[in-house]
């Protein structure tokens, strides 16, 4: 069954791959206009929030931060599981996949290896499993790694056109065949709370059950039909290059298959949850000051941009470099905790990273900083009571799994 996404939309550039995601600016601001306000509170940390409930029944939360809004957590290292040494269960290799395991393991998959590798609370190597091959339990290609309600770790490899699952300590289980229309380079699955698999699919969402039976498919729209020419494109030079600064808008498949859109502003940032098919369901807007993009910043984007086209690409004219914006975007990307609190990456003036934390119906928790850590970009953190899971690399790219204590501040 496939039915009409009525509020949010996707956008497809025809020169690439890219998607993204944000809600309606037309539709958000007609919801808004019937908008009264029932309630003024102050969170306790220097913000003030206005929730209004506009017609329909929509709720929308305005976040006001103080001028120089102060951070509530911090996050604070404390075991990194990882080494340059080769031939060990924790020598890495391309890390496609990070979960969660019941007791406080993890499990990640490495896709150079194509293996499964559990891991202890300690960070001790409790199991491997998987290799190359097209047997029970093996892999050709297989870029992402989920875990289901009841801790079995699931593994999507669509050159084999099927997904494999796993006991974190057993090994294989069980297989079932699916077909992936877009591959991509990392998994673009979710599994869901209740043991559903969500799949962005080009400008569809599909819907699996715990058989890998598709029980339903959602249309996303597409905000326009016109044949994409790369010389009119904002985001990149003549289809080249992404242009630096630039605000994209990141969305996120939640745990219960709704879906988060951050929508960016010169002087907010708007996150609107709506359901595929359905409606919107909350609207966020957090009023947070600009931050802009230094001389030097932006000069240092310009050099490696002239680098790159130069070294891949042979190209050595000048970029129209008025593309790139006199200001940072005011989201970097997001994600949903396992508790349903949407962590929302921030620029700040001091260049450390800074997460906004808003409650499933909106509200403001506070904000978190973390150290230059140096994340990998193709997967998100894992945050699960006061942990926060990421793989990051060094100096020399070598990645590891670091686990740190989310503090509060003074």
């Amino acid at each position: 069954m496939e039915g009409q996404v009525r509020k949010g939309n996707v956008t497809a550039r025809r020169g690439g791959s890219r998607l993204r995601h944000a809600a309606s600016p037309a539709l958000i601001l007609g919801v808004l206009a019937g908008a009264s306000a029932c309630e003024d509170s102050a969170t306790g940390t220097g913000w003030t929030s206005v929730r209004d409930t506009l017609p329909g029944g929509v709720s929308s939360v305005t976040h006001t931060p103080p001028a120089d809004p102060a951070t509530t957590w911090t996050l604070v290292e404390e075991m990194r599981v990882g080494t340059i040494e080769g031939g060990r269960p924790d020598s890495f290799g391309e890390l496609k996949g990070l979960v969660l395991l019941a007791g406080g393991g993890f499990a990640i998959f490495d896709s150079q290896a194509q293996e499964i590798r559990v891991f202890g609370r300690d960070g001790s190597h409790l199991a491997t499993h998987g290799r190359r091959g097209e047997g029970p339990g093996e892999f050709i290609d297989a870029n992402g790694l989920m875990v289901d309600p009841r801790g079995r770790l699931w593994v999507p490899d669509s050159r084999l056109t099927r997904m494999s699952v796993f006991d974190p300590v057993a090994g294989f289980l069980e297989s079932f065949r699916f077909i992936s229309f877009v591959r991509g380079w990392v998994w673009m699955g979710r599994m869901t709370g209740d043991g559903r698999i969500v799949k962005h699919d080009n400008d569809m969402l599909r819907i699996f059950d715990g058989t890998m039976t598709q029980v339903d498919s959602v249309l996303l729209p597409s905000e326009s039909d016109e044949e994409y020419d790369p010389n009119d494109d904002p985001s990149s030079f003549e289809g080249m290059m992404a242009v630096p600064f630039y605000a994209y808008s990141p969305a996120r498949i939640g745990r219960n298959a709704d879906m988060w859109s951050a929508e960016p502003a010169a002087s907010h940032y708007r996150i609107v949850r709506w359901n595929p098919g359905a409606d919107t369901t909350l609207i966020v807007t957090v009023e947070r000051p600009p931050v802009p993009v230094t001389a030097a910043e932006r000069d240092s984007a310009i050099a490696d941009v002239r680098e790159s086209l130069a070294q891949f690409r042979g190209i050595t004219r000048e970029m129209d470099w008025s593309k790139i914006p006199a200001t940072k975007p005011p989201v970097t990307s997001l994600f949903e905790s396992a508790d349903g609190n949407l962590w929302v990456l921030v620029p700040s003036v001091d260049g450390v990273a800074t997460y906004d934390v808003l409650a499933p119906d909106g509200a403001y928790l506070g904000s978190a900083s973390s150290p230059d850590l140096n994340p990998v970009p193709w997967l998100d953190p894992v945050v699960q009571g006061d942990a926060w899971w990421r793989i990051v690399t060094d100096e020399l790219d070598v990645p590891y799994v670091v686990r740190a204590r989310i503090v509060p501040v003074g």
